[in-house]
């Protein structure tokens, strides 16, 4: 490679790389200005369940109580001074306390419930996504019309309708109708990483997997049989049929062809495992992320939902830069710049 192509392809690096570095703020930003627009705060949440629950301290004591507890957790300082002591500290990897659970680090409480998420939601976006393009290139050129017809229609009822009803739906049908057995426990207790703890996260994730599993399939079918059937116009798949090549030779060359789009929706997909599912958690009892977020959104633990957040932000980011750099890889038709 000649001096020149390697130096604009280290600069293409450089200035993808700064603006990761600008989206990972922004977004940080966004989070603690939203985070700071709620109508209530850690402090008020505490005062507010001590008043509901009777308890015998005046108002002025109550009043004394919040006000002690806004300066425990800082957030009696002026908004500006707030915003540079929570970029200083992510800065050094430091989210702070969790408001809710005082004084437990954010970190901790992040780390306890990110792999059940993970162990959840990436099966489910990995599963999906491969029987959603399988299914999706051979329906694109299938020639049984009736099974097409009957897949495709499932996939267009079942797109438009809020998982909060499919999921419903389907815990009646498991556990009502068809009485299965549920496993809604909790996160059980373990010291360490063991192959049982492990084992209990994938018994744990059984049902909400298949609930996602089900009906989760469908987007990508439907969008990878979109680009299979263009593809299937394309001039050069057009040459090897007229050619006589066989039909798995056809297929391959469909799917390699239309994979590439969907390559942007497996890695942004996976992403999304960062911040949970508060609906399917909460649906499920499941606890990974998103059942830990909505406790921190209800509760007003701002420290616990910008870390919640900011984890999926910086995730993204790094998501988008490797999408930038891999294409290339996978497209001969997309160039790094400064590349014959």
């Amino acid at each position: 490679m000649k001096l020149h192509s390697v130096k604009s392809l280290l600069s293409y690096i450089a200035k993808r790389f700064a603006l990761m570095i600008i989206m990972i703020w922004v977004g940080l930003t966004l989070s603690f200005i939203i985070s700071r627009l709620l109508p209530f705060n850690a402090a008020d949440y505490l005062v507010s369940q001590l008043a509901a629950a009777g308890s015998q301290l005046s108002a002025q004591d109550l009043e004394n109580m919040r006000r002690q507890l806004l300066s425990l957790y800082g957030l009696d300082k002026p908004l500006f001074v707030q915003y540079l002591d929570f970029l200083r500290n992510y800065f050094v990897g430091n989210m702070g306390p969790s408001f809710a659970y005082f004084p437990t680090p954010v970190r901790d409480i992040i780390i306890n419930a990110l792999p059940w998420s993970i162990v959840l939601l990436m099966s489910a976006s990995i599963i999906n996504w491969i029987i959603g393009n399988v299914i999706g290139v051979l329906a694109a050129i299938s020639k049984k019309r009736n099974v097409v017809a009957v897949l495709e229609n499932f996939a267009l009822v079942t797109v438009p309708i809020p998982y909060a009803v499919l999921g419903l739906a389907f815990l009646i049908v498991y556990a009502l109708v068809l009485k299965l057995p549920l496993t809604m426990y909790g996160r059980p207790v373990a010291v360490g990483v063991s192959l049982g703890y492990i084992l209990s996260m994938f018994e744990r994730a059984l049902v909400p997997l298949l609930g996602l599993v089900i009906v989760g399939w469908t987007g990508s079918f439907l969008y990878m049989k979109n680009l299979a059937v263009r593809m299937m116009q394309e001039d050069f798949i057009v040459y090897k049929i007229l050619q006589g090549a066989k039909d798995r030779h056809v297929t391959g060359m469909v799917f390699r062809n239309a994979l590439i789009p969907q390559y942007t929706g497996l890695i942004l997909g996976l992403t999304r495992v960062f911040a949970g599912s508060m609906l399917v958690e909460y649906l499920f009892n499941y606890p990974g992320i998103g059942l830990i977020l909505r406790s921190a959104i209800s509760s007003g633990d701002f420290n616990l939902m910008v870390g919640i957040v900011s984890i999926s932000v910086i995730a993204v980011a790094i998501a988008t830069f490797i999408l930038d750099l891999t294409y290339p890889l996978l497209d001969p038709r997309i160039r790094y710049p400064g590349a014959g």
